[in-house]
């Protein structure tokens, strides 16, 4: 199946395949009308409940003032319509328990989370989404509390109570000292209880078995040499996940359903940690999004959001970047940190501000960066060193290189195939296979509506049943290579998405045989439905062709320099055309890159890899082009 990503339908149409591609796009319509229709008959109820307790004690959530929300794929999360007012929840017994009842598809997997206020102003529950599988009937979704995984019933909650005294033993503290847990389930120092230490790793430990899911448990852990009496109080210090009761600062934490198992920090302090001032100096380059259409620097502005200033723009100061003089498509701002673990990794993402004349960026302006991350909502990292003139690595907006642009008059082939096989409750006969895009960038560029209920889908087939799906995605310029996406199947019953996050997603990218050339048609590596991890591609690495040169052997050279950092070059020559793969692996003879997996007509060339993101060690590259297989080691050395 041949899907394009051009903004207009006639694009699409070859007069070679036309009559064919009208049938499929026709079918594609047909199918989208039918399932909406059928979801419309069949919709259900479903109220939603989360415990505010803990987030009013802690004075994260003023009733008074502020608004919890309940955004999902079912309500085109935090992006309208409907109006974000519509999915305020409410509280009608004042028992600080909120609700909404919103009407969806039945039969299908949504994913969701709470959130406070009308925006995506860093309030937002900081423990990922939740999931909520919806049946064929009404349901009521169980209570939970606000930022904590898990729901409550009002069933026995046994919890464990953990404390790291990693740091006091680097101190005063002696073995031979005792560690207790006081709260209001103990009468506080009346009936305190004495933890321990059984493997001898610094962590106490105690077990509690009075709770009910739904209880609040109000403590704090002491350190005595002796009884509770002349022990010492902790202070905590406040932290972004837990909530503290202002004044005494007496932790806070909802019990839920099963076991729960709390481990903290003493008084929330890093052990060993040395708390540092510094500034750090960010700078973004918005040039991709300007050539691409998708931001307009002589109206729209950028900030920049992370865990050092709230995730919001409350602070202009440390939010509002600011346009360089010379260069206006790139955005600066110098952040002073005070009193900061060093060595602290830090989280942050870019964002776009619109004018209002403008139109809104996908995902209300947030970023979705293509770029290697550890961190579910793909946020960028960066190590806090505590200097006065760090500089956070140079970066593009969604971490869309220059290079990786297809211009205008450019058209590129990509071909996608998954394996269905592994796919649970997946029937051929019945179900409609689909690739989804899941970056924001890919929506603006290409003039699609960001996704809410059903995301922007093209329709993948099976020409042979053989339970392997392949679709060719057509991109004509202005657009740009790489790739964040999962697959899903669609029936009667709704849509069914691969599990994971958009940093569980795959990302990968169409070969380049330079700077904004590239190989097409390209088929990309083939995938397998999976709910666990999934592949993510290094980004491109220029092919070029030495021109001049024709071969007539096989070869594959010495990669140069090495040792290298973080770049090397690698060299090889093929006498006939073909299929040709280059890869890089580790120690392990893992699998770590794919420099190159398409079709080279004989020639020498060279590849350039980038080993930014890996650490010092040996590495291994292969070369695999129709019958010649060959292998070399290179050192990187940082």
């Amino acid at each position: 199946m041949v899907f394009n990503t051009s903004k207009n339908l006639n694009n699409l149409l070859t007069n070679k395949n036309k009559g064919i591609i009208m049938k499929k796009v026709f079918l594609l319509f047909y199918l989208m009308v039918l399932t909406g229709a059928n979801l419309m008959a069949q919709d259900v109820n479903v109220t939603f409940q989360v415990d505010m307790r803990v987030s009013i004690l802690g004075g994260y959530f003023n009733p008074a003032t502020d608004v919890v929300t309940c955004p999902g794929a079912f309500n085109n999360w935090l992006n309208e319509p409907p109006a974000n007012t519509e999915k305020v929840m409410s509280d009608a017994d004042n028992d600080s328990v909120y609700s909404i009842t919103i009407s969806m598809a039945p039969n299908t997997s949504y994913g969701y989370k709470f959130n406070i206020g009308l925006g995506w102003d860093g309030k937002d529950e900081k423990t990922g989404d939740r999931t909520v599988n919806v049946g064929a009937s009404d349901m009521t979704v169980d209570p939970a509390f606000f930022s904590e995984v898990g729901n409550y019933t009002g069933v026995s909650a046994p919890v464990t109570f953990n404390i790291d005294m990693r740091g006091p033993l680097a101190g005063p503290m002696e073995l031979a000292d005792h560690v207790y847990i006081a709260g209001n389930f103990t009468d506080w120092g009346t009936s305190a209880v004495e933890l321990t230490d059984t493997d001898g790793d610094s962590v106490y430990s105690g077990d509690i078995a009075t709770f009910t899911s739904g209880d609040i448990a109000r403590y704090k852990f002491i350190w005595s040499t002796g009884a509770v009496g002349s022990g010492n109080w902790e202070t905590p210090e406040p932290i972004e996940n837990e909530q503290l009761l202002p004044g005494d600062l007496n932790r806070l934490w909802g019990m839920v359903d099963g076991t729960n198992e709390i481990t903290r920090l003493w008084e929330n302090k890093t052990p060993g940690a040395v708390l540092v001032d510094g500034n750090i100096l960010f700078t973004v380059d918005m040039s991709v999004a300007t050539e691409l259409g998708v931001f307009n620097p002589n109206a729209d502005s950028v900030q920049i959001r992370g865990e050092f200033n709230g995730w919001g723009d409350t602070d202009p100061t440390r939010a509002l970047m600011n346009q360089s003089g010379s260069n206006p498509d790139l955005w600066f701002l110098n952040i002073p940190m005070v009193q900061l673990p060093q060595n602290d990794t830090l989280i942050y993402k870019f964002f776009i501000k619109n004018d209002p004349s403008s139109t809104p960026y996908s995902n209300t302006g947030w970023e979705v960066a293509i770029v290697p991350t550890p961190f579910g909502n793909r946020d960028r990292p960066i190590e806090f060193m505590g200097e006065d003139n760090q500089q956070a690595e140079y970066a593009y907006f969604e971490g869309v290189h220059t290079d990786w642009v297809i211009p205008t008059g450019t058209t590129v082939e990509a071909t996608f195939t998954v394996d269905m096989t592994t796919a649970t409750g997946f029937n051929p006969v019945t179900d409609t296979v689909l690739w989804i895009p899941r970056q924001p960038f890919y929506y603006a560029v290409n003039g699609l509506e960001w996704p809410g209920e059903y995301p922007r889908i093209y329709v993948m087939t099976d020409a042979n049943s053989d339970m392997v799906y392949e679709g060719t995605l057509i991109i004509d310029g202005p657009n740009f290579n790489g790739f964040l996406y999962n697959y899903g199947y669609a029936n009667a019953g709704g849509l069914t998405q691969e599990a994971g996050s958009q940093g569980e997603c795959r990302v990968r990218y169409i070969a380049q045989t330079g700077p904004r050339s590239f190989v097409s048609p390209y088929t990309m590596e083939p995938d397998v439905w999976t709910d666990g991890e999934k592949p993510e591609e290094t980004p491109p690495t220029s092919v070029e062709e030495i021109s001049g040169v024709i071969p007539n052997t096989y070869s594959l050279e010495q990669n140069y320099p090495n040792p290298f950092n973080p770049s090397t070059m690698i060299r090889f020559s093929i006498p006939e055309q073909g299929l040709v793969t280059l890869k890089v692996y580790n120690l392990l003879g893992e699998e770590i890159a794919t420099l190159l997996n398409s079709e080279l007509k004989n020639g020498t060339y060279e590849v350039d890899f980038n080993a930014a993101n890996y650490s010092s060690g040996i590495y291994f590259y292969t070369i695999n082009a129709n019958n010649y297989i060959a292998t070399k080691k290179m050192i990187l050395m940082k």
